[in-house]
C-alpha cells in the first residue's frame, strides 16, 4: 500500500504547527501575522482560479468560481452541500479534513485562524465578491455556513453549470504537495517579513513538528515546493483539452 506523504490532512496540521509556534512567540501580533498569511494564501489561490478561467474564455461570476477549485480532498473526507443556487448561492460544509484534524488534536483556536479568512480571500482574489461566513465550525457550530452575498446562479443557467462542470472534470486542480508547498510558501512570506531571524526560527519549530508527525518524505515534499512562483498559473491544458 503506498504512503500518503501529502494531503489535505497534511495541509491542516501544517498550518496548525506554523499558527501555534508563531502565536507562542509572538502572542497577539502573531495572530495578526498569521491572518495576514492566510489572506495571502487564499488571494493567490483565488487569483490562479481566475487565470484559468479566463483562460477558458469564462467570465469571473460565481458559477465558474464553483468550477475552477483548486484542490480535491479524499473521498469520504468532505460533506459539502448547496442549499440553495439562487438569489445567492449557500454553501454549507458538514465535515472536512482541516476540523477533523485539528479537533482530534485540540488545536481547534489556531484552525479559527485558516477558517474565518481563507474563503473570503479565495473570493476577493478570483473576482473581489464578497463571500460571508455565517457559521463555523471551528465555533462549534453544526456546519460552515457560507453566503456569496448578491452573487447566483439563475435556475436557466443551471444545466449549462452542471455540463461545464462535468467537463472541467479535475482539470483545474492541483496536487496535495503543490497546496502545501503553497501554504508554507505565503505563510514563510508574511513571518519573515514580520519577524525576520526569529521569525525564521518559528517556521523551523513547526517544521520539526512536521517531520515528526509525517516524516522526512513529507517535509523533503514541503521544502521541494516552498520556491515555486505561485502567483503564476502553472500548467493546464484547459477546459477543452
Amino acid at each position: 500500500m503506498d504512503i500518503v506523504i501529502s494531503s489535505a490532512s497534511h495541509h491542516a496540521m501544517l498550518f496548525a504547527y506554523i499558527a501555534k509556534a508563531v502565536i507562542d512567540k509572538y502572542g497577539e501580533k502573531g495572530r495578526e501575522v498569521i491572518s495576514k498569511g492566510v489572506n495571502l494564501y487564499g488571494w493567490q489561490r483565488g487569483r490562479r482560479m481566475a487565470l484559468r478561467a479566463l483562460a477558458d474564455g469564462k467570465e469571473l461570476n460565481v458559477e465558474n468560481y464553483l468550477l475552477y477549485g483548486e484542490w480535491e480532498a479524499f473521498p469520504g473526507q468532505m460533506d459539502l452541500r448547496f442549499p440553495s443556487y439562487s438569489p445567492e448561492v449557500r454553501m454549507q460544509n458538514y465535515r472536512c479534513p482541516w476540523h477533523t484534524e485539528w479537533s482530534q488534536r485540540g488545536l481547534l483556536e489556531y484552525g479559527y485562524l485558516y477558517c474565518k479568512d481563507v474563503d473570503a480571500a479565495l473570493a476577493r482574489g478570483f473576482n473581489g465578491m464578497d463571500l460571508q461566513l455565517k457559521g463555523n465550525r471551528s465555533l462549534g457550530d453544526e456546519c460552515c455556513d457560507f453566503v456569496f452575498k448578491d452573487n447566483g446562479i439563475p435556475e436557466e443557467k443551471m444545466e449549462e453549470f452542471y455540463k461545464n462542470q462535468k467537463k472541467i472534470g479535475n482539470k483545474a486542480k492541483m496536487p496535495w504537495p503543490y497546496h502545501v508547498g503553497h501554504l508554507y510558501s505565503a505563510m514563510r512570506e508574511v513571518i519573515l517579513e514580520a519577524f525576520g531571524s526569529e521569525g525564521q526560527k518559528a517556521l523551523e519549530e513547526a517544521l520539526d513538528e512536521y517531520k515528526k508527525e509525517y516524516g522526512k518524505a513529507a517535509y523533503d515534499l514541503v521544502l521541494e515546493y516552498a520556491d515555486l512562483d505561485y502567483n503564476v498559473l502553472p500548467d493546464y491544458e484547459g477546459i477543452e483539452g
